[in-house]
């Protein structure tokens, strides 16, 4: 584990000091932004990030000597962290494998998503860190329809009437039976099970007790984001710009944008600060006024914001339920010829469809109620300043390629 310190400044005064694990990570750079512009108003002292790389201001946030940053592995270091929680009032436990590869690599999941956050609740103890917030998502809800279909249906539901499956003495092949993502979706619950659980548990100098809440957000989108709007891209400039519909008519999901996330879990942070009863112990649904309709609607939004290319749909179409066999043969001869071949999916074709499909849309009353959010940004404002930062993006990749060495014939 080591550290890169911008000042010593947090070693007295008055404020909170708050971490942020995953801080190098797209929803930590929001994270780390927020509690840096708005440090006053939410009474801290020192931000501390850690990450397995190096820290560095991807969403430029104003540099200051408050943010002190760390590099470790919460699956592997877990002896050597106790000084980055040392005096620490708050904890936001973002960092996670976030992989929908298949076969899944359980081990890994296993590791980061499940043993580390059982690390970082037991660091809190040991370290008397009053509140721990931490990032869940809603593929822990994203469970068949009805229990035996091929697609989900969440229609403006709150928290205690999602379903969630019981994971207790399941083995990991009934576990991912009970989820439409495989591997990830399971590994994400057994994590916020065990935050959830920990609330109220006495800390080490037995005067406190540790309070926590998890954030559920669906799928997000933003600057610094890796995985969902860029990885689209990346895909359809190989195929002429054309979103493939597969899932028939397809379905509606709910999107939400990383700054009014990382608001979401200020917003849980003060709860946790003036009530013992507000979301203590509880997931927290957090959304916002994105419009709600299937992705491929979206992927051509934020292209056609961005000014840099037009995405079109297919002028063709495949049935969900034959997307979804095809899928499914795919996925059998490739976890059989895996203990061979050691080849993984990037994704699984079978949560794709199933996703593609399905109707998802989360009640936020919850986190309106007892943490008193309302989204951030706006959705225009959301989608512009995404549009923007995904059009750089794409600017810096075709000049990086521009610059690669053309191989000689």
């Amino acid at each position: 584990m080591s550290s890169s310190n911008s000042s010593n400044s947090g070693s007295g005064g008055a404020g909170d000091v708050v971490l942020v694990t995953g801080g190098s990570g797209f929803l930590g750079q929001h994270l780390i932004k927020q509690l840096l512009e708005r440090r006053k108003e939410l009474g801290i002292r020192e931000v501390r990030s850690l990450d397995i790389v190096p820290y560095k201001n991807n969403i430029g946030h104003p540099e200051t000597s408050i943010l002190r940053t760390f590099v470790g592995d919460i699956g592997v270091d877990r002896e050597s962290l106790g000084p980055v929680f040392a005096g620490v009032d708050g904890v936001f436990h973002c960092a996670a494998s976030v992989k929908i590869e298949y076969p899944p690599n359980y081990e890994e999941l296993d590791r980061v998503n499940v043993k580390g956050t059982l690390a970082i609740v037991d660091l809190c103890i040991q370290n008397n860190v009053k509140r721990l917030v931490y990032t869940s998502c809603t593929s822990v809800c994203f469970v068949p329809f009805k229990g035996r279909s091929t697609f989900s249906a969440v229609i403006n539901s709150t928290e205690s009437k999602t379903d969630t499956p019981t994971l207790d003495g399941a083995s990991l092949w009934e576990q991912d039976s009970q989820f439409l993502i495989a591997g990830y979706a399971s590994s994400k619950l057994r994590g916020e099970n065990i935050v959830l659980n920990s609330n109220g548990a006495p800390l080490q100098n037995q005067q406190d007790y540790l309070a926590t809440c998890a954030i559920r957000a669906p799928l997000t989108y933003g600057e610094c984001d890796s995985h969902f709007v860029t990885n689209t891209f990346e895909y359809l400039s190989t195929r002429g710009w054309v979103f493939p519909r597969i899932a028939g008519v397809g379905g509606k999901q709910q999107l939400v944008y990383a700054g009014n996330v990382a608001w979401g879990h200020l917003c849980a942070y003060k709860a946790l600060k003036v009530s013992s009863k507000a979301v203590n112990g509880l997931p927290v649904f957090v959304t916002d006024d994105t419009g709600i309709n299937d992705v491929s609607r979206f992927i051509q939004k934020m292209a056609l914001l961005g000014e840099r290319f037009k995405v079109k749909t297919s002028w063709w179409y495949v049935p969900h339920f034959l997307f979804f066999f095809l899928a499914f043969l795919l996925e059998v001869v490739v976890r059989i010829a895996y203990p061979y071949t050691k080849y993984r999916l990037h994704y699984s074709p079978r949560a794709i469809a199933s996703y593609t499909s399905s109707m998802l849309m989360y009640n936020r009353l919850r986190a309106a109620i007892h943490m008193d959010y309302m989204p951030l940004f706006d959705a225009d404002a959301s989608a512009e300043r995404s549009a923007k930062w995904y059009a750089r993006w794409w600017d810096q990749k075709q000049q990086a390629r521009q610059q690669q060495p053309k191989k000689s014939s």
